[in-house]
């Protein structure tokens, strides 16, 4: 019987573990079980993106392919140049700082080197990845020369300066003069809080006067940003990176949607039927404004049926209200709507304002040394930078 009886028992012990393996099978793959719920719940976080890539993801893939473009190593010499460091890359390019090896001159050299459809050899040659990539990879080379071009020919102070252009590894490079500082994106992201409407003034003002100027030489910038904008230790302000710049001509379009930023680019750059200008210009350095003021990107004109707007009743008390309303005019969807050139909407921002004598956009260092207390970390790390 005791035999019996301990053989009962591990039987029924087996059973047990049968039935509770089968238990947390069901509990598992069951849709309608408790720890499904959880499961789902559980994967739902594990996916979900951190909340501070939420904003820098939008417009893209969260499955974004990596980058894997090599920069030249450093002490690599080009055409009279010796790379000293890189120091950043973009969607057609890597960025290089350097030194004219004749003048010891510290340079910044842009190589052109697109992301999607070129890769390196190991002698350094830059080229195109796959037979139907050739013709987009020729098309943007010919694109950065006339970036060169342009720059070779614009003398304004707060517009990027170009020194020199020459190819070597199959592909083009950019040498522009090394303008110490930092990007507005960067000074946003670091004070993390608007600019105070003085800052405002004093960083947007010297880009609109450059924007006329460039307006005035038939040529449309198309990518004005605040990574696109340069604050420099003196307070003064430039305008970078013309890659997507085009000349203005009659029923002028805009092809090249590669290099469109989500949220300040207006409609008709989505649109190869539609006319760009001046107004193009405006809306990008509104969409810059408006970043600058609510630490937020506008939406995207692309699929948005509402144009964005800054609200009066909260952003009112910090800002002048015909700044705001120029900023929410020039924000609309429709060319027509906003204004025609970036001189029209410069002079719009400071109606009423105290600036409005400030027609020359002079630089007031004091202004930029004014920006709040929280800035002073960004600006010891500038300082440094710059050294």
């Amino acid at each position: 019987m005791s035999f019996f009886g301990s053989n009962l028992s591990i039987i029924g012990i087996l059973l047990l573990l049968v039935v509770r393996e089968k238990f947390f099978w069901v509990q598992v793959h069951c849709p309608t079980s408790e720890t499904m719920k959880y499961l789902r719940a559980k994967d739902r976080y594990s996916h979900a993106k951190p909340a501070d890539q939420k904003q820098e993801s939008r417009g893209r893939s969260w499955h974004a392919k990596p980058d894997l473009r090599k920069p030249l190593t450093e002490n690599t010499t080009l055409h009279g140049y010796r790379i000293r460091k890189f120091i950043g890359r973009g969607s057609f390019s890597l960025v290089y700082k350097a030194v004219e090896m004749s003048t010891m001159l510290n340079v910044v050299i842009k190589e052109y080197f697109p992301k999607h459809y070129a890769g390196r050899r190991e002698n350094g040659e830059v080229v195109s990845i796959g037979g139907k990539n050739a013709l987009a990879f020729n098309e943007g080379l010919n694109q950065f020369h006339n970036e060169a071009l342009a720059l070779k020919h614009l003398k304004h102070p707060n517009v990027l300066n170009a020194s020199g252009f020459f190819r070597a590894n199959e592909t083009a490079y950019l040498v522009t003069v090394d303008n110490n500082g930092r990007d507005l994106k960067w000074f946003l992201s670091t004070a993390r809080q608007p600019l105070d409407q003085d800052m405002l003034y004093k960083v947007i003002m010297p880009i609109l006067s450059a924007l006329n100027f460039l307006h005035e030489k038939q040529l449309l910038h198309l990518d004005v940003k605040p990574a696109n904008i340069l604050l420099q230790p003196n307070g003064k302000s430039l305008l970078l990176d013309f890659g997507a710049a085009r000349f203005i001509n009659n029923g002028s379009r805009f092809i090249n949607k590669q290099v469109l930023t989500h949220g300040f680019a207006p409609p008709e750059l989505y649109d190869k039927n539609r006319q760009i200008g001046p107004w193009t210009d405006v809306y990008s350095t509104a969409a810059t404004l408006y970043f600058s003021i609510c630490i937020k990107i506008p939406a995207s004109s692309k699929n948005c049926k509402i144009a964005p707007r800054l609200s009066i009743d909260r952003y009112g008390a910090n800002y002048h209200l015909t700044l705001l309303r120029a900023i929410n005019r020039a924000l609309k969807f429709e060319p027509s709507e906003r204004f025609d050139s970036a001189d029209e909407f410069a002079l719009a921002l400071l109606e009423g304002s105290k600036w409005i004598n400030l027609l020359d956009y002079e630089v007031d260092v004091m202004a930029y040394n004014r920006f709040d207390s929280s800035i002073k970390h960004a600006e010891e790390e500038l300082i440094s930078f710059a050294a």
